[in-house]
């Protein structure tokens, strides 16, 4: 995997695409729920403008942790998560930070003997924005209790004005599979790497192995946006495998289904 190993980012002048309406549900990664990154609101985008003038850097802000997950910009603010369990609301024009949140103490891969996404996991996945209600959906991995042993894993909703936590929200995402009732979730060997999808009213995330440390298997969780765990998916119902991992693309959907 490729790793981001700067505690920085630059906005360039093309994050200002993520700005026009989307194909998907929400403003999300790749753009749309195809995972297409095309942007149809950007036609006079072309190589001639971008090849020399005035685009370039905007400005750069400093971050705290590892930037995995794609920033996305909705309502005048662009969205910003980290390995360390950070989120920001920066200002699109300048970069100043709007607002900041904590979520936990972030998880040490360490503690498993996993030497990938040193040194702390925290939001490694792509968010998901309402542009409705201008809510970010994401997840988050942290310790049951203190800075060692068994892990957990949350899925936050913030509003993208204040960065306030939601009512029902974090939501424990854990049990056992409703299509295998002899599976259950094991959050410290599991990797929530894909971006997240909002389809009709649940946000689901997927995930996969960490450094294929057993045990693991592939799972797809859903909570509604009023905070209730509704899906809980196992992709192998027997021993280890099927992880979704997907290199950080989204969940994809042509929003023709209502739930998965």
């Amino acid at each position: 995997m490729r790793r981001m190993r700067a505690i920085s980012i630059a906005c360039m002048l093309c994050l200002l695409a993520l700005t026009g309406q989307t194909l998907g549900a929400g403003i999300t990664n790749a753009g749309d729920d195809l995972r297409t990154g095309w942007y149809p609101d950007e036609p006079s985008l072309t190589p001639q403008l971008v090849s020399g003038g005035t685009f370039g850097q905007l400005w750069s802000a400093p971050v705290e942790g590892q930037v995995y997950a794609q920033p996305l910009l909705d309502n005048g603010t662009l969205l910003v998560a980290t390995e360390k369990n950070k989120v920001y609301g920066l200002d699109p024009a300048t970069g100043a930070v709007q607002w900041s949140k904590e979520l936990g103490t972030p998880w040490n891969p360490s503690d498993i003997g996993c030497g990938d996404l040193t040194p702390s996991v925290g939001v490694t996945a792509t968010p998901v924005i309402d542009p409705a209600t201008h809510i970010a959906y994401l997840t988050h991995k942290t310790y049951a209790a203190g800075t060692s042993g068994s892990a957990r894993w949350y899925m936050d909703a913030l509003d993208l004005g204040s960065g306030a936590q939601e009512p029902g929200f974090p939501v424990l995402l854990s049990g056992t599979a409703q299509n295998a009732p002899a599976q259950t979730f094991h959050p410290t060997t599991e990797l929530q790497r894909p971006g997240l999808l909002l389809l009709g009213g649940t946000v689901y995330a997927a995930f996969g192995s960490h450094c294929d440390i057993t045990p693991w298997q592939g799972w797809v969780f859903g909570v509604s946006t009023a905070g209730v765990l509704r899906t809980r998916w196992v992709a192998d119902q027997s021993g280890n495998g099927a992880g979704i991992w997907q290199s950080g693309a989204g969940l994809t959907s042509d929003g023709r289904a209502a739930s998965c």
